[in-house]
């Protein structure tokens, strides 16, 4: 008789899932518990502490001959492996930001952004512009959806999830990553590519990037191409595309070429060709309708009223940036410098190397159209960031051409017939910690130099820096580099204490951080190169620069009620020695009569028009 915790023991990716349950809860915890500072290297050092202890276990375990006999324990062992590799992240992340409520990166920039998709998704379900609300999202609604509706459920600020989210989402994305990739390959290989996919590309400020390329990469061999252990049943490969697309539609848009042609080839190769053919169909039909809830209202505005395309206008540095990773000096490079080669030599001995060849060749092709693009129009479509798709490939590539190439190599070269499980322990056991460490040191406050910081550290440091919402400081907050307090709360103050409590009124704010923490109505973003094209920034910008030029207070207060993108209750902007501005637009102060707008000034030089 077989019980169900023996069916478990025997089951890599059922042990695995377990494992991380109950590891990452305690993950999560012990930092508050130990409750050091992560500024100093007592408190940084605690994954570390952590992680080389249960990695000395594993490796105490795996030494014990009788641990490793047959497949069942061997994989068992990866199991367990995988779920302690996918809590210690967790614990990692968790121990770099004890002490803020932020995520990483702070409000800064896109992590703003993002927090607001998340404030206006806890005041509604409904898919829409984090900032002008009402307007369906281009953006992939699916991270900050959950994160939203979690923090309605809890009855909580969003924003204050964030953070988590992007840790719990980062430590899934590890676990997804073996769970799927042991359905295709041994249990160890599939340990093996999840440390190495860690290392590749595991940004915590795009989570749901990193969450939807672990799902996105083996996805494809096993829905389109010829895996030994059979295709994924219809239904959850296309649920499992939904998600994708409805969480970051980079990937499929960057990999779409490479999954034609290898559908192509499958179909040549099918000895049953309409019956591929009809999985194929009943795959995308799936997909449509998972993600549906965000491409249709996306795809009706566009048909509807079109759209302006500004955000791929930001000059961003990575588009001047080198297309080859693989060429970096580092154990990385050298690894995915083997999974080129390897790809490109196993092509027709592995059943592997022709999917991802398929979906580097693809990503390399996109970077090219649109760099050439680019020089025409001015718009990039985002093709520099291509290469966090080919990192990572090429590093599961790497695992891959190593696992296939090592028993020939130990024939060649060796005397014994299969290599011992003990250095396959040692070799998979180093590549985690490495990989471990990389991961640890890139995301970690530093110890020491806060003033100079750059690079990933940079990230966990503002996530510290950011100021709280009423103008306090976190607990651990440096010095440098200093982010200026933009009055939140003094503005709710201000903007209840004249409308009342519970009003949302639609609002020009001159700092995105607004929409972060309030789920008020935005009549523009700022920042253009990050708006959406459904939100006719352009235009928006145009009938803006036209109120702003009306002199007269009674004519001003008539438009600002009834603009062609509708009225604008609330106005925050910046006072200066020349007028009161929003961006590169002036208003006068004269504009705001008393008989229209209840007005205040508030610190940081800002000022508040309400209208009456």
């Amino acid at each position: 008789m077989t019980w169900p915790g023996m069916r478990v023991a025997r089951n890599p990716a059922a042990l695995a899932l377990v494992v991380w349950v109950l590891a990452t809860p305690v993950a999560m915890l012990l930092p508050d518990v130990a409750d050091r500072n992560p500024f100093t290297p007592r408190g940084a050092v605690l994954p570390i502490a952590a992680g080389g202890l249960a990695l000395a276990a594993g490796l105490a375990v795996a030494s014990v001959p009788a641990a490793w006999r047959g497949a069942s324990r061997i994989g068992a062992l990866s199991g367990v492996s995988a779920g302690l590799l996918a809590a210690w992240v967790a614990l990692a992340l968790r121990n770099s930001l004890h002490g803020t409520p932020f995520g990483f990166a702070g409000l800064l920039g896109d992590e703003a952004r993002m927090s607001a998709m998340a404030t206006r998704f806890g005041a509604t379900a409904v898919p829409s512009d984090g900032i002008v609300a009402g307007t369906p999202t281009e953006y992939p609604p699916l991270f900050p959806w959950v994160v939203g509706r979690t923090a309605a459920l809890l009855d909580v600020h969003a924003w204050r999830l964030l953070g988590d989210a992007q840790i719990l989402t980062i430590s899934g994305a590890v676990l997804l990553t073996f769970l799927l990739w042991t359905r295709l390959v041994p249990a160890p290989a599939a340990l093996a590519i999840a440390a190495a996919a860690l290392a590749a590309f595991a940004d915590p400020r795009k989570a749901h990037e990193v969450v939807a390329l672990a799902v996105f990469i083996p996805w494809v061999p096993a829905t389109f191409g010829r895996p030994p252990r059979g295709r994924l049943h219809w239904l959850p490969a296309g649920v499992l595309g939904g998600l994708i697309v409805a969480t970051y539609l980079g990937f499929v848009l960057w990999g779409a070429a490479g999954i034609l042609v290898l559908a192509w080839l499958t179909w040549r190769a099918s000895d049953d060709r309409r019956r591929y053919l009809s999985y194929l169909v009943k795959v995308v039909v799936v997909a449509a309708v998972t993600a549906s809830w965000y491409v249709l209202p996306y795809g009706w505005a566009l048909v509807r009223e079109g759209g302006q395309m500004v955000s791929d206008q930001f000059p961003a540095p990575a588009i001047t940036s080198s297309p080859f990773p693989f060429l970096t000096a580092s154990p990385l490079g050298v690894l995915q410098t083997i999974g080129l080669l390897g790809i490109v030599w196993y092509r027709r001995a592995a059943w592997w190397a022709v999917p991802l060849l398929c979906l580097v060749a693809s990503a390399y092709l996109y970077r090219a159209v649109g760099a050439f693009r680019y020089i025409i129009t001015g718009h990039t479509g985002l093709f520099y960031h291509t290469d966090r798709m080919i990192t990572v490939v090429l590093a599961i590539a790497g695992v891959l051409t190593i696992v296939h190439a090592a028993p020939g190599l130990v024939r060649r070269l060796a005397t014994r017939e299969s290599i011992p499980h003990a250095v396959t322990a040692t070799a998979v056991a180093v590549l985690i910690g490495w990989s471990a460490f990389t991961y640890w040191h890139a995301w970690t406050p530093p110890t020491s130099g806060i003033a100079s910081v750059g690079g990933t550290r940079r990230y966990a440091t503002l996530a510290h820096a950011e100021p709280l919402r009423g103008g306090g400081h976190t607990r651990y907050a440096p010095d440098k580099p200093a982010v200026r307090w933009f009055p939140v709360t003094p503005i709710a103050r201000t903007v209840t204490g004249v409308l009342g409590r519970g009003a949302a009124p639609r609002t020009l704010s001159y700092d995105e951080r607004l929409f972060a923490y309030l789920p008020w109505p935005g009549y523009i973003a700022v920042d253009r190169t990050a708006a959406a094209s459904t939100t006719h920034w352009d235009d928006r910008h145009a009938a803006l620069a036209a109120l702003a030029a009306i002199p007269d207070p009674a004519r001003f207060a008539a438009a600002a009620g009834k603009t062609r993108f509708g009225r604008i209750d609330v106005f925050i902007l910046r006072a200066g020695s020349a007028g009161w501005m929003w961006r590169d637009i002036r208003f006068q102060p004269a504009q705001f009569d008393a008989a229209h707008f209840t007005v205040r000034t508030l610190p940081g030089n800002t000022v508040v028009a309400i209208r009456r």
